[in-house]
């Protein structure tokens, strides 16, 4: 009980009236300038914490300025990964994700289902159109999670024939990884916790980079999408802003929010560890993408606590009365099974549609 109230300190200071709206307008996300807060300008962090703590209770997404990532950075690496799906053929099946969700990743993978997308909107039965590379937090030969073979865990495949790509991604990845840090305290003051709450949970965090590549598609079934309707598995998402149209995000109202393009802006928002942390008090929101009327290109960053760490819901956000909404389990003993539901690469049947001579040979 002690503990419980040292982790605790009540805020006392109120979303802004911009926050609030966006919110209740519902044409287009909040924008949140953290740059006076990553400058250490004394109440910037309570006043960015008091904004997503509203924003995470009913719209869970919104954008950020002023983050500190170079835009000459994300220009190249959103280059360098076009040119990644430029890639022969031949190279892509040469990466081709498999034990590890690691590598490049065919079209028409995945199904994206999950019970609360299925309460909110309905089952998803159609397979998603686009392709992407898939990278995890780089390791070497002599990681310990990589001589155990440990699944998700191994080194990434890096394309051969682009050495500009892994060196413009694994600083693009190391830039988020900082950032992603640098807001853990925002969402400690969002759920009245100490400033440094989270610390301990991300002394080595795990992330998930994905390279997407949303192509226009010709022949779209009914209630297929170029990335059906889901929430995300993380406990934070970052992703830059690209000016080609597609993403869209549910509203309170269950209306589909059409994401409009913020120059130099990184969209943010809570995936279903957080939602677990916060026992739901901030929600995951379902969101998807359409057919994109030209190329579209995703650089999308999952970022994750340690594996060890624990994402049962936090004592502190569990209020007198209320149940205690998911199990105690490892980051890990979540993640691997949020992705098996979701993916279906290994499943020759399923991939026949653009792998049919993998189920030729298995079959």
């Amino acid at each position: 009980m002690t503990e419980i109230k040292q982790n605790f300190v009540k805020s006392t200071t109120e979303p802004s009236e911009a926050v609030r709206k966006a919110i209740v307008e519902a044409k287009e996300l909040p924008i949140l300038d953290v740059g006076p807060y990553l400058a250490g300008v004394p109440g910037a962090l309570e006043q960015l914490g008091a904004d997503v703590r509203h924003i995470q209770e009913h719209l869970g997404f919104f954008a950020i300025i002023n983050h500190g990532i170079p835009q000459a950075l994300i220009d190249e690496s959103f280059h360098q990964t076009a040119k990644l799906f430029e890639v022969s053929g031949e190279e892509k099946m040469k990466h081709r994700v498999g034990y590890h969700h690691q590598g490049y990743l065919p079209p028409k993978s995945s199904i994206l289902q999950s019970n609360a997308i299925k309460e909110k909107i309905a089952l998803n039965t159609k397979k998603d159109t686009n392709s992407a590379w898939l990278f995890m937090r780089e390791r070497d030969a002599n990681d310990p999670k990589v001589k155990a073979n440990v699944r998700h865990r191994g080194q990434n495949q890096w394309p051969d024939s682009l050495p500009d790509f892994k060196a413009a991604l694994y600083k693009y990845q190391t830039s988020m990884e900082q950032l992603g840090k640098q807001l853990l305290p925002i969402y400690a003051r969002a759920l009245n916790l100490r400033a440094d709450y989270f610390d301990s949970m991300f002394k080595t965090p795990e992330y998930y980079q994905r390279c997407a590549y949303y192509h226009p598609e010709e022949k779209m079934e009914e209630g297929q999408f170029a990335l059906a309707p889901h929430s995300d598995g993380s406990f934070l998402t970052l992703l830059p802003m690209t000016p080609v149209p597609g993403l869209q995000v549910m509203t309170p109202n269950k209306d589909w929010l059409n994401v409009k393009y913020v120059k130099d802006a990184l969209i943010v928002n809570t995936g279903q560890v957080l939602n677990r942390l916060s026992n739901d008090r901030f929600i995951a929101t379902p969101h998807r993408v359409i057919n994109p009327p030209h190329k579209r290109y995703a650089m999308t960053f999952f970022f994750y606590p340690d594996d060890d760490a624990s994402v049962a819901p936090i004592a502190e956000c569990v209020q007198p009365g209320e149940k205690v909404k998911y199990d105690s389990r490892s980051f890990y003993d979540f993640f691997v099974p949020y992705l098996d539901d979701l993916y279906h690469y290994n499943d020759a049947n399923f991939m026949k549609e653009v792998e049919p001579e993998r189920a030729v040979a298995q079959g």
